[in-house]
């Protein structure tokens, strides 16, 4: 899954894709790349960031949309948005996916979601909000024991809504209100996840990495990404959701030649 931020203030890439042109040129880029899947955002959830009204949102996605509509992409389109006027919006461009930071839209949307036919749904754990998440973080253990909750959870809630299991894609939300000792104990209890559900993992350039390594520079933060990203693989991960696509495309095939660039 291959990550393109419309937005001016995103921890990694802010600004890099602020007009549709550059934003369509990335997409493009990362296709090429070997992108299975593209997770456009147009509102920065790091640590602290302000929040953007629907309208604003729709103004950076739609432009993107509306000319990546136009072409014969053979990927999958996800919206990473949390605001259910945006996702209304969005299935109007040929989305099949939808990214939700704050879990689960109310019972009513999920239900018209389940709907449409083949739409997946990634289901992320995060604790509280991007302005309040880092104030008072999970800890190691704790932070699985929630997760852990709140997967059977949402899974359920999911299910009785009408998406069947294999368009669910549970995401445990590294950086997302853990400290560096959750993040690491939730990447370390991939494997369990994965027995029981269809696991969606993004660590790509956070700032755990930087602070463990002394990498200031997100885009620093890419080979070390990638280690991670392999290993998530071979513990069970079926989505790695990531913004440098060629070198984790390279190294899945070099691991396994007879492969799909799939996850």
């Amino acid at each position: 899954m291959g990550v393109v931020n419309l937005t001016p203030d995103s921890f990694s890439d802010g600004g890099f894709y602020q007009s549709p042109q550059q934003a369509v040129d990335q997409c493009l880029r990362l296709i090429d790349d070997g992108a299975d899947i593209l997770d456009l955002g147009a509102e920065s959830s790091r640590p602290g960031a302000a929040p953007v009204d629907a309208d604003s949102e729709w103004q950076r996605l739609a432009p993107v949309l509306q000319d990546l509509a136009k072409r014969p992409l053979k990927v999958t389109l996800s919206i990473d948005s949390y605001k259910e006027e945006t996702i209304a919006r969005a299935l109007d461009f040929g989305i099949t996916m939808v990214n939700n930071i704050a879990g689960l839209y109310d019972r009513t949307y999920c239900e018209q979601l389940a709907a449409v036919p083949g739409l997946a749904y990634v289901c992320m754990h995060m604790r509280t909000n991007p302005q309040q998440m880092q104030t008072d973080p999970l800890r190691g253990d704790a932070a699985v024991r929630d997760v852990e909750s709140f997967f059977a959870d949402k899974h359920a809630a999911l299910t009785a809504c009408g998406f069947a299991p294999e368009r669910i894609f549970m995401d445990p939300g590294i950086g997302f209100g853990k400290d560096d000792s959750g993040n690491l104990a939730l990447l370390a209890a991939t494997a369990s996840f994965a027995k029981d559900y269809q696991l969606c993992i993004g660590v790509s350039r956070k700032s755990f990495i930087g602070r463990a390594l002394s990498l200031v520079n997100p885009v620093d933060r890419d080979p070390p990404s990638k280690m991670l990203e392999l290993g998530q693989v071979f513990m069970g991960a079926k989505i790695i959701r990531t913004h440098a696509v060629a070198p984790l495309v390279k190294l899945l095939k070099t691991m396994n030649p007879s492969r799909s660039t799939t996850c």
